[in-house]
Parts: structure tokens; C-alpha cells; sequence
């Protein structure tokens, strides 16, 4: 049965005190509680101990959600039977409820979280646990972000209304998994979770208008705005109704859906009437709950602000003031101006805000003040990331930010150009490095800290085991193509292990404060790290020294995005017909494309970040003068002029340190030449005779045998079939029995050397806008791995085998595998055997290297140490025989018998 106090926990809501956000930190019960509560503690009675404070604390509970928090601390004992253990499941919902609706997210989702584990582990059967845990659980994971682990919960929630053919609480789930659908952008499936609401929901129903304002939503997030504008309007006339506004949240839905109109108006540029329907959203909000839902008052008046912005009729005063007055309602006792960074926490709605206000400055030409609210959002952007298990979320978020990289970045440029102070340039450095590959470096840092943790752990090890088992599930789903429904399930108890392991280790898994090296500091000499941002407005190209930073700014920044786009696809993925039927537009183009990264002089040596499609480019294949030559093995190619290596950020390149100085590397290689790669056995050959080590081939080269060397250092050679899989384009390297996944690697702990992927498209993969090229480099990089050797689209087989025979030879004596790779590629151009046709970058420059500088010295090959072990073989054998010879003559005796010679012992 539902409990009265629940009734009345919502009840209240509606009466909570204007100061909901001002928190007062007290613990103390008035007077005649505390005698009555020290009086049921004398009885033991921890049951109603529980109730006589919550009820306390639902009275006013922005005041005292203090004491409500701490109930556990003060408890004497734990709970021993089923009404104390339902008592203490009601403490841990109404303090996720109160967290909920002060605006507190990330406490809310650890109290129900909490409460949604001791629900399962003491089996309680008398809460409604899709009312009281699951719907609110699942909608904090949509408001943090968390749109995996909302989905499984709100799955979870439909699956128990169904049982319990509760058709109304059903089709208030289908609006949530809409919601949540929405949010990760997948729009088809959120209209069909809506539409099969409207089918469960009751006719004229404050939930069917709910649905309705969901519908609206969706189709503006399609741009739809006639369907959209129809599906507000019918959410309203429900809505609106007298009966209806009684029921419970349909003040709230109300003013959702009048929020809506004023999207609807947005999409249609009407920003007066925008403006208008926001303040009657705003209006709603305040008439049902004065005093309470801050968080979504914020949100409202963050789009009121946008829109005033939009009209461009606002002075800064006027447009600034929407945003101060969100900031005032999530930040208590905020009154103007920027928060200090120690005020700020993970929440989407406090970002939106102060990037609103950071616009409306920056349209006011304040751009100090406007760059200074960008800076402060990637901090919230770091601690939500923290709090995201799900990779393809943390991808989106990633994606998402991007266009507040670009503002920040033109607000900083503009303010460099006018004194060229230093401090803007480093600003800009600090933009670009927080606008890339921030996920790989979470990956990194966490793959280092585990492996921190040597110690035998039971949290540790059942982690291993979830991981495991994770993988195993990802991969028979990428094999076979069916998800299996257990594999949710597991992610999210593996998340929920996780936070607990995190909370155990805090010092190894609070992410430090990773920054990007300023010029003249860690910046090698001799070294330039030319650093790319691509934004739809501009294309920033930032080269840093140890003498300092020097910014350009190029106009059209998707225009060269796009070019670029064509470029890679037309000369190099589709093949080498482009480049061969018309070298000499290669070559414009190629010349077309370097001088937007280079203006002057070419160093000698260069650490390349690009962005966007430049993660595609094959750098060492542009062209660095206009006048075009007919040999093209004279072409002025940037690789006879310098040395380049990629990285996906500084950041993540200083985490790619190379271990210290060690002896000859074994090679472990994997090669597969019996599915249609003859030329791999001309590779396997010139490796082999390069250096030594455990060689793989076809039949040998298995599953289980690349797993077993996954674990060990060195260097780890892959010369076979990769490819992309499914609607992710997730890489995959083929082995003897079957693919291995990159997801397979998330769940290993290794830390090799070198790796060598002569696979084909091993650089290659899904487009992640803002981290770069999701391959199977990048797992390897986000694994451990130093330094990798990739390529970038289909290797062409006998130049591959040549290639990288050259690249093992040189490596013996090079700096650094870069360097191998650089005088590999050179010697192709010298080799006066191989054609022109063969000479043209299609057939050359797919193979990049990509991390660390690091001195690799492979072991010698294999015969010669053959040779010396059958050499000293020989030796041994033949003093043997000698000595046994001179036995025979010394001793004759002891081939049997006594030794005459020892007859008196």
C-alpha cells in the first residue's frame, strides 16, 4: 500500500516557502521533536524515529534538507525488520525527491540510485517502486544528460507498468523514453514512443496532452514547425481545462507545453511571440509551484533571453537580465555578474545560462567579460563528463559543445588581434585542447589509474568481470546483429559498480587537472605543434614553439571543411582513378589545402593536431608549390621538407609518454594472407627479416592467440583485414576465426610500445565532431598504447609490404618511430624500380604515425639468432664429444666397474 506520508510529501510541494533554494545548514529538530525523538530512540523505535524527521523536513524542505540528508549519520543502528527497512527505503526516496526539487541533480541520482539498490537487495515489496524510484531516477538521468542509463530505467519502468497493466502510468513512461529518445537525436524512434502514449493514454487525459508537448518538441527538433505548432495546440486545449490543471504535474506539463509554443515560434524567427509564450511558461511555473522547480524557471528564463538576443532589440542590460535572474535561481544568493568557479556543479540548465549571458555580452562588444563565462562552462562540461558511463553519451556531449568552442574561440581571437597578448593566445590554446578528444583523455586517465590499483580488491575484480562479460555481449550483438536484452542490464550494473569503486579510490579516479603545455615549457626544441580548429565560421590554425604561439584565422571555415570533405573522399577513399586520370588537379588541390596551414617557413619537425575532417588528411601528401611538374616523383611533396607525427590533443600526447629506456623489443606479429592478400606474405617476409620476435601466420594467427599477446608489451605488428562495422562504423581487425572488435579492448589492461596496424583503414572510422576519428588507433591509444603506425584508407598491397619492411630497417637506427616512418616513405620516392603511377600519394602516404616520440629498438630477426643457438649447439656437442673421448683414455675404468685408479677409498 502507498503510504500517507508520500501523499503528503507531494501535497507539500505545493506550499514549499518562497526560499525553496535557501538550504540552511542545521541539523536540529525544535525542542518538543528532539524530546519526542530521543523518547522513540529509548524504545528502539528507529521506524518512527525515520518518520518524525521526514515529516519535520517535508514541512519546509529547502530549510531542512540538511537534517534529511543526514538521517543515516544519525541513525543509532541499521534497519532489522521489514517496517524499519521500508522506513529507511521512504528516507532515501524523499531525499532524492528533495534534492530533486531544489535543483541538486547529481545528489538526487546518488539518493535514488541508493534507494533503487536497497529496494532490490531487501526484496521490499510494499513500495510502488516505478512511482517513487524509477520514473523519478530515469528523468534526473535525462536531466543530467545520461541518456543511456535513462533509457534502461525507463525500459525498465515500462516493463512493470505493463505487468501491472497500469495503461496510464505506461503511457507516462512512452512520454519519458520520447523525451530521452529526443535527446540522443534519434527522432523516429522518439514520434513512435510518443505515438504509442497517445494509443495508452486515457482521451483528453492530462498525460495525452503531456504526449502532445513531446510531439511538438520532436517536430521542432525535426524543423518541422506546422506539425509541431498542431501538437502544442493540442497539448493546451487539454491542458487548460479546469479538471485537468487539479491533477497532479499537469501545472507543470502546462507550462511545458506552453514552452513549446514558444519554440515552435523560435523555429519560425517570430522572437517577439517567442517571448511572449516563455513569459506565460514562466508564469504557469510560478502560479503551480511558487517558490519551487527553480530548475526548470531557469530553464525557461534562458530561452526567454535567447529570444530577446534573436530580436536584436535588446541592449545588454535587457538581455543580460533573463540570464542573471536563471543564475540567481540555481546559484541561492547569486545576485550579478560570473559565479566563482567553486560555486559551480554538473547541471545543463546553469551552462546554458551563463553561455546565454556570455552571448549577450559578447553582443554588446564586452568581449572580456563574454570570454571569461565561456571559460567557466568547460568546467561544468568536465564534471558532467565525470558523471556519464555511457561512451556514445559523453561522445554527444563532446559533439555538442563544439559550437561554444567556436564562440569562445572567435571571442578570443578578436580580442588577440587587437594587442597580440599573450594571455588570449594561451586562452585560445586552452579552447581548442578542452574542444578535442576530451573523452580519449578520460579513457586514458582512467586505463592509467586502474592500473594504479594493484591491490586485490572484490569491487576490482567483479568490475573485471562485468567488463568481460560487456564485451562478450557487445560483440556477439556486432556478430550476429541482435542486442541481447541482459546486455542493458549489465551496463548498468557496471555503472553503478563503478561509482562505488570511485567513491572507495577518490584520489585515483578524480580526474587531475590535465593542461596543455604553455610555449617554451615541455615543448621540445626543434619541435612545432601546429594545432586546427574547424568551425562553420572560421578555420583557426595555431602554431606553438618554445618561443611562443602565432594564430591565423581563415574565413569560411565549413567551406574548407567541406573541400576538404571532397578532397580525402575523391583522391583516397574511393580509390587512385581520381589521382591517376588527373594528377594535375590533385595537385592544385593538394597545393590549395597547404596554403591554408602554412604561410611562411617549414620547420623541420611537426606535431599535427587536426580537427574535423583534417583527421582524414594524409599531411605528408600535400603540396608546397604551385608550379606543377609532370614527374611526379619531383612533385614538392611537404614530406621532403619535414618530419610530421599526428596527436588528437596535447593533452592526450602527454599522457602517451614513452616508458623509460629499455632493451630490444620483441615483436609479436599477426598476418593473414589466405582471404584474398597475397601481398602480405611479401610483408610477412620483409618484417620478418627486419626483426625478430613471435610471428602469427594464417592459421595461427587466432583469437585467442591475439588476445594472450594483447598483454604483453613490445611491439605488436597487425598485417591483415580491417573494416567497418554496422551503423557506428565500428573498426574490426580479422583473425584467423573471427573479428576482433574495438570495444573488445575497452575491458584489457596493457601498456605496449609501438604498434603497427599495415591493416587497412586502421586510421579510418566514424567522424566524432569535437574528438576526432573513432578508430582503431584511437583505441589503442585510449588502451596505453605509446605510439601507433596506422592507415588511413585501403593500403595498396605491394607498396604496404615494401613500406614496412623499410619501416622496420630503419627503425633500428632512427630517433623515433616517426622518423622511421619518414625515411621509409622517402626511400619509396627514391626507388627507382617502382613506376610513376606508384610514386603518387594514393600509393604511398595512407600509413601515419600517431603519438609519442619514443626510442624503438626491435630485436634482430630470428634466423640469426638461429644461427648463433645452432652455432653454439655445435660447440657444445663437439667439446663434448671431445671431452668424453679424453674421459675414455684418462679413465678407462668407469665405462664399468670400479675406477682402479680410487681402489683404496
Amino acid at each position: 500500500m502507498v503510504r500517507l506520508r508520500y501523499i503528503i510529501l507531494f501535497l507539500c510541494c505545493f506550499r514549499a516557502p518562497a526560499g525553496i533554494c535557501q538550504v540552511a545548514d542545521t541539523l536540529r529538530l525544535p525542542a518538543q521533536l528532539e524530546r519526542k525523538a530521543v523518547a522513540l530512540q529509548n524504545e528502539n523505535n528507529l521506524a518512527e524515529w525515520l518518520y518524525l524527521q521526514m515529516d519535520y523536513a517535508a514541512e519546509a524542505p529547502a530549510e531542512r534538507l540538511a537534517l534529511l540528508m543526514n538521517l543515516q549519520q544519525r541513525a543509532w543502528r541499521a534497519p532489522r525488520n521489514e517496517a524499519e527497512h521500508s522506513a529507511w527505503l521512504d528516507m532515501l526516496t524523499y531525499q532524492g525527491y528533495y534534492q530533486m526539487y531544489t535543483g541538486n541533480i547529481l545528489p538526487s541520482i546518488a539518493a535514488y540510485e541508493a534507494a533503487y539498490r536497497y529496494y532490490n537487495e531487501q526484496k521490499i515489496t510494499e513500495t510502488d517502486i516505478l512511482e517513487y524510484i524509477l520514473k523519478p531516477l530515469g528523468n534526473n538521468y535525462t536531466r543530467l544528460g545520461d541518456y543511456e542509463r535513462a533509457a534502461f530505467i525507463q525500459e525498465r519502468s515500462l516493463e512493470i507498468a505493463r505487468q501491472q497493466n497500469d495503461v496510464q502510468q505506461a503511457a507516462s513512461v512512452y512520454s519519458n523514453l520520447a523525451v530521452t529518445s529526443l535527446m540522443q537525436e534519434r527522432f523516429d524512434l522518439a514520434r513512435s514512443y510518443a505515438f504509442a502514449g497517445l494509443r495508452q493514454a486515457p482521451a483528453n487525459s492530462s498525460v495525452a496532452g503531456l504526449l502532445h508537448s513531446s510531439l511538438a518538441e520532436i517536430y521542432i527538433r525535426k524543423e518541422m514547425p506546422d506539425s509541431a505548432a498542431m501538437h502544442a495546440a493540442l497539448g493546451m486545449r487539454i491542458l487548460q481545462r479546469p479538471g485537468i490543471l487539479r491533477t497532479e504535474n499537469a501545472g507543470y506539463w502546462l507550462a511545458s507545453v506552453l514552452q513549446a509554443g514558444g519554440d515552435v515560434a523560435m523555429l519560425r524567427k517570430q522572437y517577439k511571440e517567442a517571448g511572449a509564450w516563455y513569459v506565460r511558461s514562466l508564469a504557469a511555473l510560478d502560479r503551480f509551484y511558487p517558490g519551487a522547480r527553480n530548475r526548470e524557471k531557469a530553464r525557461v528564463l534562458v530561452k526567454q533571453g535567447k529570444a530577446a538576443l534573436l530580436s536584436r532589440e535588446a541592449n545588454v542590460a535587457t538581455g543580460a537580465l533573463p540570464f542573471d535572474r536563471a543564475l540567481q535561481y540555481l546559484l541561492p544568493g547569486h545576485t550579478t555578474g560570473w559565479p566563482s568557479k567553486n560555486r559551480l556543479y554538473g547541471d545543463f540548465t546553469l551552462a546554458d545560462a551563463i553561455e546565454g549571458r556570455a552571448d549577450a555580452l559578447a553582443q554588446a562588444g564586452r568581449l572580456e567579460e563574454a570570454l571569461d563565462g565561456y571559460l567557466l562552462i568547460f568546467d561544468i562540461e568536465a564534471t558532467l563528463r565525470r558523471e556519464f558511463f555511457s561512451r556514445a553519451t559523453r561522445l554527444q556531449h563532446q559533439r555538442q559543445s563544439h559550437a561554444l568552442a567556436e564562440k569562445a574561440m572567435n571571442a578570443a581571437y578578436l580580442l588577440w588581434e587587437q594587442d597580440e597578448h599573450d594571455v588570449y593566445a594561451l586562452a585560445m590554446l586552452h579552447i581548442m585542447e578542452k574542444s578535442k578528444a576530451q573523452v580519449l583523455l578520460q579513457e586514458q586517465l582512467f586505463n592509467m589509474q586502474q592500473g594504479r590499483l594493484g591491490m586485490k580488491d572484490s569491487l576490482l575484480d567483479q568490475q573485471q568481470r562485468l567488463q568481460q562479460a560487456l564485451a562478450y555481449y557487445d560483440r556477439e550483438a556486432a556478430l550476429s546483429g541482435k542486442k541481447n536484452p541482459a546486455r542493458d542490464a549489465l551496463a548498468y550494473d557496471l555503472s553503478q559498480l563503478q561509482a562505488r569503486i570511485r567513491k572507495k579510490y577518490p584520489d585515483y579516479f578524480e580526474a587531475p587537472a590535465a593542461t596543455a603545455p604553455e610555449p617554451g615549457k615541455k615543448i621540445p626544441a626543434g619541435l612545432t605543434v601546429k594545432s586546427l580548429f574547424s568551425g562553420d565560421d572560421h578555420l583557426y590554425v595555431m602554431d606553438l614553439t618554445q618561443s611562443g604561439i602565432q594564430v591565423r584565422r581563415l574565413n569560411d571555415g565549413r567551406g574548407k571543411q567541406l573541400f576538404l570533405q571532397h578532397f580525402v573522399t575523391k583522391y583516397f577513399h574511393n580509390g587512385p582513378a581520381a589521382m591517376q586520370n588527373a594528377p594535375a588537379d590533385y595537385y592544385r588541390d593538394a597545393y590549395r589545402i597547404y596554403s591554408w596551414l602554412w604561410k611562411d617557413s617549414i620547420a623541420s619537425r611537426y606535431l599535427l593536431i587536426p580537427d574535423g575532417w583534417f583527421g582524414y588528411l594524409p599531411f605528408d601528401a600535400l603540396i608546397t608549390d604551385s608550379t606543377y611538374k609532370r614527374n611526379t616523383a619531383q612533385w614538392p611533396f611537404l614530406l621532403k621538407r619535414t618530419v610530421t607525427s599526428l596527436a588528437y590533443s596535447l593533452q592526450t600526447y602527454m599522457q602517451q609518454s614513452p616508458a623509460a629506456g629499455k632493451g630490444p623489443e620483441k615483436l609479436r606479429g599477426f598476418f593473414i594472407s589466405a582471404q584474398g592478400l597475397p601481398a602480405v606474405e611479401e610483408e610477412y617476409k620483409a618484417v620478418k627479416q627486419a626483426a625478430g620476435g613471435l610471428y602469427f601466420k594464417d592459421g595461427n594467427a587466432t583469437l585467442a592467440a591475439f588476445r594472450e599477446q594483447l598483454g604483453n608489451g613490445g611491439i605488436l605488428h597487425l598485417s591483415t583485414h580491417a573494416s567497418l562495422e554496422g551503423d557506428q562504423q565500428l573498426p574490426a581487425i580479422q583473425l584467423a576465426d573471427g573479428p576482433f572488435y574495438l570495444f573488445e579492448l575497452y575491458a584489457r589492461k596493457f601498456r605496449p610500445g609501438l604498434i603497427v596496424l599495415s591493416a587497412c583503414r586502421t586510421g579510418q572510422g566514424m567522424m566524432a565532431e569535437g574528438e576526432g576519428i573513432i578508430s582503431l588507433a584511437r583505441e589503442f591509444t585510449a588502451s596505453g598504447a605509446t605510439g601507433i603506425v596506422a592507415g588511413l584508407w585501403n593500403l595498396h598491397d605491394a607498396t604496404a609490404a615494401n613500406l614496412t619492411g623499410d619501416f622496420y630497417s630503419q627503425l633500428r637506427n632512427a630517433a623515433d618511430p616517426a622518423m622511421a616512418l619518414h625515411h621509409a616513405k622517402e626511400q619509396w620516392l627514391l626507388n627507382e624500380e617502382a613506376g610513376q603511377q606508384l610514386k603518387l600519394p594514393y600509393y604511398w602516404a595512407a600509413m601515419t604515425y600517431i603519438g609519442h616520440p619514443q626510442t624503438v629498438l626491435p630485436e634482430k630477426p630470428g634466423r640469426n639468432k638461429m644461427w648463433y643457438g645452432w652455432l653454439a649447439g655445435a660447440l657444445l656437442a663437439g667439446a663434448a664429444i671431445w671431452l668424453g673421448r679424453r674421459r675414455f683414455f684418462l679413465h678407462p675404468g668407469r665405462r664399468g666397474g670400479k675406477d682402479p685408479f680410487h681402489q683404496a677409498e
